[in-house]
């Protein structure tokens, strides 16, 4: 549920670098924590670099990691990118701004991918103390303590680890994503989405509701959503390092979640596998089938670093890859 929140941060809507202020989290790190990330993300492939290029015969991709959130920094990367995004035959999106929009207008109508409708609330499936510690958070964000119980836990863990400052921001959905959907848009480029934001859904609900609220409440402590973490985020995004802000949230999680360290790994790994890897591993085949020599592929940042990442895939694929500027 960690990891889910990480990629809602990176993947879905957003904070303004003007509202948030905090700390970078790395810079507080013992020696101990520092040496752990380092040779977490030295084993991590193109752990580094949010723009790439791969180039197979006459074809040519640009990569690109995105943040959904919104931050005056976008702006001068959105104008370094628009020729680039203009050029394409394709832009290939997670979701594509017209079944985005779709999918936005269907959502409200599946309610039981996005609240409890039988059985048991939250407040009678988690123990007195944990759904205490879990109402308390959702006042402190101004939720009712009565709504929160009937969420399903990965809305619940979205919802809860985004500190008030990034509500306020009207600009909030002005992310690197929509920025170069947009481009497309007016320039004529076809939008392809990767996947199918519903079938994405319906993966967070894949596990029994019992598994996963003893997720979510394994890693409570990680998700105030404070400002330190979000400032911490953008910093690592920015400087084109998100392998080590995924590298310091899995150790965060090790550290501070109640569960056994053991048990802690298996649902850090099982999340990576579900919303990071299985997602990559599906996208290839789409980006093969995709016609055009000049594509751009923009995703979520946290889907280009790994051996199971984006970029890794395509280089098995025959491709070469070459880092770009940001």
């Amino acid at each position: 549920m960690r990891l889910l929140i990480i990629l809602c941060l990176l993947c879905l809507p957003t904070l303004s670098q003007a509202a948030c202020k905090g700390t970078d989290l790395r810079q507080s790190l013992s020696e101990t924590d520092r040496a752990w990330i380092d040779n977490k993300v030295s084993e991590i492939p193109f752990a580094k670099g949010n723009h790439w290029i791969a180039t197979r015969g006459n074809r040519r991709i640009h990569i690109v990691g995105t943040m959904h959130y919104n931050d005056p920094r976008m702006q001068p990367i959105t104008q370094r990118l628009a020729p680039v995004v203009e050029d394409a035959e394709v832009l290939l999106m997670e979701s594509s701004l017209a079944d985005k929009a779709a999918f936005e207008a269907e959502l409200p109508r599946r309610t039981d991918l996005i609240m409890i409708n039988e059985g048991p609330s939250l407040i009678d499936r988690m123990s007195e103390k944990e759904w205490a510690d879990l109402a308390a958070l959702a006042n402190r964000r101004g939720l009712p303590s009565w709504i929160a119980a009937k969420m399903r836990p990965w809305l619940l863990a979205t919802t809860l680890s985004v500190p008030p400052c990034v509500k306020i921001d009207p600009k909030r959905l002005e992310g690197l994503d929509m920025r170069l959907g947009k481009i497309a848009l007016a320039a004529g480029v076809p939008m392809q989405s990767l996947e199918d934001t519903m079938s994405v859904i319906e993966t967070m609900n894949a596990d029994p509701l019992e598994k996963q609220i003893r997720e979510m409440t394994a890693t409570m402590a990680l998700m105030g959503g404070s400002e330190d973490d979000h400032f911490t985020l953008r910093e690592g995004y920015f400087e084109e390092r998100i392998a080590e802000v995924l590298a310091l949230s899995e150790l965060r999680a090790l550290q501070k979640a109640e569960l056994p360290r053991k048990e802690i790994q298996a649902i850090w790994n099982h999340a990576i596998e579900a919303l990071l890897d299985e997602r990559n591993r599906s996208w290839v085949p789409v980006i093969e089938a995709t016609t055009g020599d000049h594509l751009v592929i923009a995703v979520g940042a946290a889907h280009l670093p790994g051996e199971n990442g984006v970029l890794n895939l395509l280089q098995e694929q025959g491709y070469q890859l070459q880092r770009a500027q940001f």
